[in-house]
């Protein structure tokens, strides 16, 4: 098998639920955004799954063929916003892009058989942010244990070891960190809240905390009328933003309730892995309410308390969970940045075989100086 060099330039593909964006790795691991169209979704195409799985697929090739004509680039990282199991690369499927339910789909075998002179590397959206964190410099000191957070059309979370890019997955199953779809009991102003997740589930953490929940919720909550402005969600959602901007104390409390579900999971997982010192917020709901999302999450982390930890160590939570890069463009360089390890931990293991087959064979020429030759 030939290897490509690691420094050849690769297309890089963020699809995720709301866009899908491209963008070109250069060998200095600089980025180029090429495109951003809105995501070929059960929202905007309300098709059966199998139906968008063609049209994905359609979307893929046809963007790696003009690409690969108009920059040369040899490799193709995809980072996708579904459940991947990480060990076959299946990918399971996607209730933002497909809607409820299993839809099993070999992307990357289709993908091979579709574009064979294209080396391609599908890999979740939120392990790719989270490689991105390996080119960070600006980790809390000591830091060796990450994880990436994407607040967007759903939530995920991903831990990955800093030094060697290791992402700890099930066993079987190939997934970690899939906490948009625990259940989130919520009360709110002494009265329980029901919500229903992207996935069919009910009272979901993503169905209260995802940008599509939040939407929801501002539709259908009486103490979010004073932000409806109209049947179009996206006004509605606008509105709220400028709110939260201005620091309207009905926006705030209405934050404080969105982020509640996401500070319950997080203090666990301070609970649980205290060695993740650094944890990073992405996606178009922390860029889109900035700061005061941040501020948000860490208000309720705080009520909340880390037993023993936070009453008495005040910056805890603040110094360990973060905002990540707020371009949108972190999928697209991680998915990029991991397929050029990848890349480059074959290139070496092709060198270094390569040496051991050579010093073997000088080795047995040492050994036997008479071996090949004819009696």
């Amino acid at each position: 098998m030939t290897h490509r060099p690691p420094g050849s330039p690769i297309l890089c593909l963020d699809l995720g639920g709301t866009w899908f964006r491209s963008g070109l790795l250069d060998e200095n691991d600089e980025l180029h955004p090429l495109t951003k169209t809105p995501a070929l979704s059960v929202r905007t195409h309300p098709q059966p799954p199998a139906v968008l799985q063609a049209m994905l697929v359609e979307h893929i090739v046809a963007t790696a063929t003009r690409a690969r004509d108009a920059h040369g680039c040899t490799a193709l990282a995809i980072s996708l916003g579904a459940a991947i199991n990480g060990r076959t690369g299946l990918v399971i499927g996607s209730a933002p892009l497909w809607g409820p339910g299993r839809h099993p789909l070999p992307l990357g075998q289709i993908l091979a058989d579709r574009l064979p002179r294209l080396p391609v590397h599908v890999i979740n959206d939120v392990s790719a942010l989270a490689h991105t964190l390996r080119a960070r410099h600006d980790h809390p000191p000591g830091t060796r244990k990450a994880a990436a957070v994407t607040v967007s059309s759903g939530i995920a979370y991903r831990t990955i070891d800093l030094d060697t890019a290791h992402i700890p997955l099930d066993q079987r199953h190939g997934l970690q960190g899939e906490i948009g779809h625990l259940p989130a009991p919520v009360r709110w102003r002494d009265r329980p809240l029901t919500a229903v997740c992207d996935c069919g589930g009910t009272d979901h953490v993503s169905a209260f905390s995802s940008g599509r929940g939040i939407t929801e919720l501002l539709r259908t909550l009486p103490e979010a009328a004073p932000f409806r402005t109209a049947a179009d969600p996206r006004a509605t959602l606008a509105a709220f933003a400028r709110g939260v901007a201005r620091g309207d104390p009905r926006a705030m409390a209405l934050l404080d309730l969105f982020t509640l579900p996401l500070a319950r999971v997080l203090l666990h997982q301070a609970t649980l892995d205290p060695e993740v010192s650094a944890t990073y917020l992405f996606g178009g709901v922390v860029d889109g309410l900035g700061d005061p999302y941040l501020h948000s999450l860490l208000r309720n982390l705080n009520d909340l308390g880390l037993y023993e930890i936070s009453a008495t160590d005040e910056t805890y939570f603040a110094r360990r969970v973060l905002r990540g890069a707020a371009d949108g463009l972190a999928g697209l360089k991680g998915a990029g940045l991991h397929l050029r390890h990848t890349q480059t931990g074959l290139h070496l293991r092709d060198t270094r075989a390569d040496l051991h087959r050579r010093d073997t064979q000088a080795g047995l020429h040492l050994r036997h100086p008479q071996a090949g030759r004819q009696p």
